[in-house]
C-alpha cells in the first residue's frame, strides 16, 4: 500500500471516529464493531511499516491503550476461531508388536485397554474390549 493511500485511509478513519464521538448523547462512547475492525486493519498495515502504536493512535484521535486493546482483542478472536476450526482428533501411532504378543492376540487372549489417564485393563476378550471402547470413547 502506498503512503498516500495509507494516509487517506487514516484520515477517513479519524473523521469517522471523531464523528461517532460527537454524535452520541452519552458521555461514554462505544466504537461500532465494523469501524473498530477497520481501525485494527489499518493499524496492522502501519505496524508492518514500523510505526509505533502511539503515533497511530494520535493520528486517529485515540488513546494508545484503547488501540492496543482493540488489536489484542481482534487477535484473540482470530486465534480462537482458528482453534475452533481445527478438528479435535488426537494423533495415534501404530507400533509393531513382538511375535509372542501377536500370537496371543490372534488366539483371542490377553487383550488390554490403556486409557488416556494411564489406567490399564488387561485380560479382556474381544467383545468386552469392544464394549469398553464404546463406553469410554
Amino acid at each position: 500500500m502506498e503512503d498516500q493511500d495509507r494516509q487517506t485511509w487514516g484520515e477517513q478513519l479519524s473523521q469517522e471516529l471523531s464523528a461517532g464521538r460527537t454524535s452520541g448523547r452519552s458521555k461514554k462512547w462505544r466504537c461500532p464493531p465494523e469501524v473498530q475492525s477497520r481501525v485494527v486493519s489499518y493499524t496492522k498495515v502501519c505496524r508492518q511499516r514500523g510505526e509505533p502504536y502511539f503515533d497511530i493512535a494520535v493520528r486517529l484521535g485515540l488513546v494508545e491503550s484503547t488501540l492496543t486493546r482493540w488489536v489484542r482483542t481482534e487477535k484473540a478472536k482470530s486465534e480462537k476461531a482458528e482453534r475452533e476450526s481445527k478438528p479435535g482428533f488426537r494423533s495415534v501411532s501404530i507400533v509393531a508388536r513382538e511375535r509372542e504378543e501377536t500370537r496371543a492376540l490372534s488366539a483371542g487372549a490377553d487383550l488390554r485397554l490403556l486409557t488416556p489417564h494411564g489406567y490399564r485393563i488387561e485380560g479382556l476378550d474381544a467383545q468386552t474390549l469392544a464394549y469398553l471402547l464404546r463406553v469410554v470413547g
